[in-house]
């Protein structure tokens, strides 16, 4: 009895895979051709995306660039302004030293 179960079991899904089999078929050609559709527009528009992404890759690149050129000039030229600042600085210390009576101190009072 149980081995009749299981080969009419076995009977009703081949009839089921047959029965989709003949609602399929005939519309393979239809499901390819709209997949290649499909496959067509989907390259195409990741090509674009690739080719803008590259673009605005670059450009960040140059943009990047130049704005590293300005920094690098804003550092020198800062660097510039203080080491004159730090030699004016001296140069008026030193020039406070030459002019300032130097004074020494004298010995302790004696008591």
């Amino acid at each position: 009895m149980r081995f009749l179960f299981r080969l009419a079991v076995l009977a009703l899904a081949a009839v089921g895979a047959k029965s989709i089999y003949d609602k399929l078929a005939p519309k393979q050609d239809q499901f390819l051709s709209t997949a290649d559709t499909f496959l067509g527009r989907t390259q195409a528009a990741a090509r674009d995306v690739g080719a803008k992404v590259t673009d605005a890759a670059s450009n960040l690149a140059s943009t990047a660039q130049s704005n590293v050129a300005g920094v690098k000039d804003a550092a020198l030229h800062g660097a510039d302004e203080v080491r004159s600042a730090a030699e004016q600085a001296r140069d008026e210390l030193t020039d406070a030293d030459a002019t300032a009576p130097t004074t020494s101190t004298g010995a302790p009072a004696s008591s």
